[in-house]
């Protein structure tokens, strides 16, 4: 390993390992996001082929290969992002690797932006801070860090828009400054230039280029200026000033210091603890351009699952032409190489490979797990570590499911005046009830019906659609270690409740004011009460369901049974004695039961004429006792705290339904 004077003393680099890596999946992988899956034994098809190599702090390498080579899987498989039949060895300077500890010295920029799209770049960055820097690190420089952020990646300017109105470069560039807030000496980039204009995409790798080798990039010409030294692989720790612009160029070249000022100015990332260590990144791409390809120091071509080729970029002309592939004149050397093994005459592939494993034979055996000196403090720093507290979590993960709710008030506003039709719809139907006579009786029934239905159809489907939308932001951020997956269901949970409370109380004062004003305040409240924690349950409910698939439309389909069942055991279209105990499996039941009792338990009298020819109730309580509803005291209360098992229960499934998905299919 190359070594440095620094500070007096002298470094070794890290070293990242993988050896032998194998990986795989289900021949006829379908869905695992359900709640059954097949018990029998399936075929399983082998990704990854014994793949080994290294990545060095100061090294930026590419990984290339066409369609399915398994560029993708092996960077998740290096990481330790991949969940699933992997075997193989990750070690960094020989230690074993285990998967928290790699997510906290790397991070992991994944091809497609995952993020909440209503924060404005300096929100999300601030809030990501919170989660990925040390506990005790002040506000100030949360600030600072997230100023220096984005000074460096070049959004000063876009720091407060909202990341929906960011274009596809800035978002890409928003994505890298969020991986390095926790100031990684891994990178891991899976296509970083997907979708963008080949300007964007020269300033991403750019920076990279940057954050390996601390040294400035000339996009103009990146030998003229530094010669071949610019791709000697550099050791960890810079020399000389933090400042990454003070560089001696050749006079020859003063033409190019304009265009050089022009860039963005990367040195303010010297500032964090790890700011003039070199890290190293590993970028999966696809078809870079001959200016981006120059960028990268080393490249990996991949084929088939298996590596054709690790090493130097400019050694990979000479490892070709020796096996008679000779590069084209002013020809992207990148596009050659993936066409030669895209070229199935000559058997490329297969004689690259031969000739590369050749090469390669006992380089990866031997003093495999013998652990290498490093005198830094970089692990020592990374051990001492401390995230903040769970309760800290589960506050922040409210505060931006709330600011979610307020910078998406017009679509929620126009949910609560449907919302709000509907009551003014029912309490237009069903005025003028409210006196108890023989032939109201049905009619409070069934307005009280409508009541709870209504809240809990409106809360179930109202947030089915919770987990299909945000699965990529839990299994990205919950795999990362930002915070728990408790914490981010508890969170989600309570921010439900307000709202719970809030809309059961307006509604039902729309309805109350029409029909049941005569009752007095006190039915209004406790009514109110009973509606709310419907409302609560309701949305226990559809959080089950909403976790039982990936999509939304599933979720909406599979409740149809459920709701029959529900509706049918309710007490409104069946005697709930004719089947005993599956009665109290259904919401409606509960919810029912409580607002009959305490709307009839206190009727004395009903009127009765002299002459009516149907069956004639006479007090409240025998209108509880001809639905079959219970009459003892402790009624109305129990089926309160019925309703809160209910969601309880419903919770508790559906966390585990969605931590064994997470845990199952990985975090990319």
């Amino acid at each position: 390993m190359p070594e440095n004077e620094a500070g007096g003393g002298t470094q070794t680099g890290l070293c990242l390992e993988w050896k032998q890596l194998n990986y795989y999946v289900p021949a006829q992988e379908q869905s695992n996001y359900s709640f059954w899956n097949e018990c029998r034994k399936k075929r399983e098809l082998q990704i990854l082929h014994d793949v080994s190599g290294h990545l060095k702090t100061g090294d930026l390498i590419a990984i290339l290969g066409g369609s399915g080579a398994g560029k993708t899987t092996l960077l998740a498989a290096i990481s330790q992002r991949l969940r699933g039949n992997l075997t193989g060895d990750v070690v960094l300077n020989g230690v074993a690797m285990e998967r928290d500890q790699m997510t906290r010295i790397s991070s992991f920029l994944p091809q497609f932006e995952i993020n909440v799209k209503t924060f404005t770049a300096y929100e999300h960055l601030y809030f990501m801070s919170h989660f990925k820097m040390h506990r005790k690190t002040t506000k100030a420089e949360k600030r600072q860090r997230v100023s220096d952020l984005l000074l460096a990646v070049g959004l000063r300017d876009a720091g407060h828009t909202r990341i929906q109105q960011l274009s596809g470069g800035e978002r890409k560039r928003l994505s890298l400054a969020e991986e390095l807030i926790t100031d990684p000496i891994f990178l891991f980039c899976d296509e970083p230039t997907t979708g963008l204009d080949s300007f964007s995409a020269y300033s991403v790798i750019k920076t990279l280029r940057h954050l390996c080798t601390r040294r400035r990039i000339s996009k103009h010409s990146l030998t003229q200026v530094y010669g071949e030294d610019s791709f000697a692989t550099p050791s960890d720790v810079s020399t000389g000033s933090n400042s990454i612009e003070m560089e001696i160029v050749d006079n020859s070249h003063e033409n190019l210091l304009q265009s050089m000022m022009e860039l963005t100015t990367l040195s303010v990332l010297n500032n964090s603890p790890n700011g003039t260590l070199k890290k190293g990144a590993i970028c999966s791409i696809h078809q870079p351009t001959s200016d981006i390809f120059e960028l990268f120091t080393h490249i990996i071509l991949m084929d088939g699952g298996r590596i054709v080729y690790q090493g130097r970029t400019e050694h990979a002309v000479k490892f070709f032409t020796d096996l008679g592939f000779l590069l084209p004149q002013s020809c992207n050397p990148a596009d050659f190489y993936l066409k030669t093994l895209a070229d199935g005459k000559e058997n490329a592939g297969e004689m690259l490979r031969i000739r590369y494993e050749h090469e390669t034979d006992g380089l990866y055996s031997g003093s495999w797990l013998l652990a290498r000196n490093y005198s830094g403090d970089y692990m020592r720093r990374m051990q001492d570590f401390k995230k903040i507290r769970w309760i800290y979590q589960v506050y922040l993960l409210l505060v931006r499911f709330m600011t979610e709710d307020l910078r998406n008030i017009k679509s929620g506003l126009i949910g609560f005046g449907f919302f709000m039709i509907t009551a003014v719809t029912l309490s237009l139907m069903y005025s003028g009830v409210g006196g108890l006579t023989q032939r109201t009786v049905q009619d409070v029934r069934g307005s009280l019906f409508m009541l709870s239905t209504e809240m809990i159809f409106t809360f179930s489907y109202g947030v089915m659609y919770i987990f299909p939308s945000a699965l990529p932001i839990i299994r990205r951020e919950v795999g990362e270690g930002t915070y728990s997956l408790s914490a981010y269901y508890v969170a989600l949970v309570i921010s439900f409740v307000p709202v719970a409370f809030f809309k059961g109380y307006v509604f039902l004062s729309v309805i109350y004011a029409s029909i049941y004003y005569t009752r007095g305040f006190m039915l209004f409240i406790t009514m109110g009460l009973l509606m709310s924690l419907s409302a609560v349950a309701a949305v226990a409910y559809g959080v089950f369901l909403s976790s039982l698939f990936e999509s939304d439309k599933m979720a909406s389909e599979f409740a149809a049974p459920f709701d029959l069942i529900f509706l049918i055991f309710g007490g409104t279209y069946m005697n709930v004695d004719s089947i005993p105990g599956i009665k109290y499996l259904s919401l409606f039941f509960y919810a029912n039961e409580a607002l009959m009792y305490n709307f009839w338990i206190d009727i004395d009298n009903i009127d009765c004429p002299v002459n009516e020819e149907h069956p004639c109730v006479q007090t409240g309580l025998e209108v509880l006792q001809q639905t079959s509803y219970r009459t003892a005291e402790y009624t109305y209360w129990l089926d309160c705290a019925s309703l809160l098992v209910v969601a309880l229960v419903f919770h508790i499934v559906s966390f585990n339904l969605v931590r064994r998905y997470i845990n199952r299919s990985g975090y990319y």
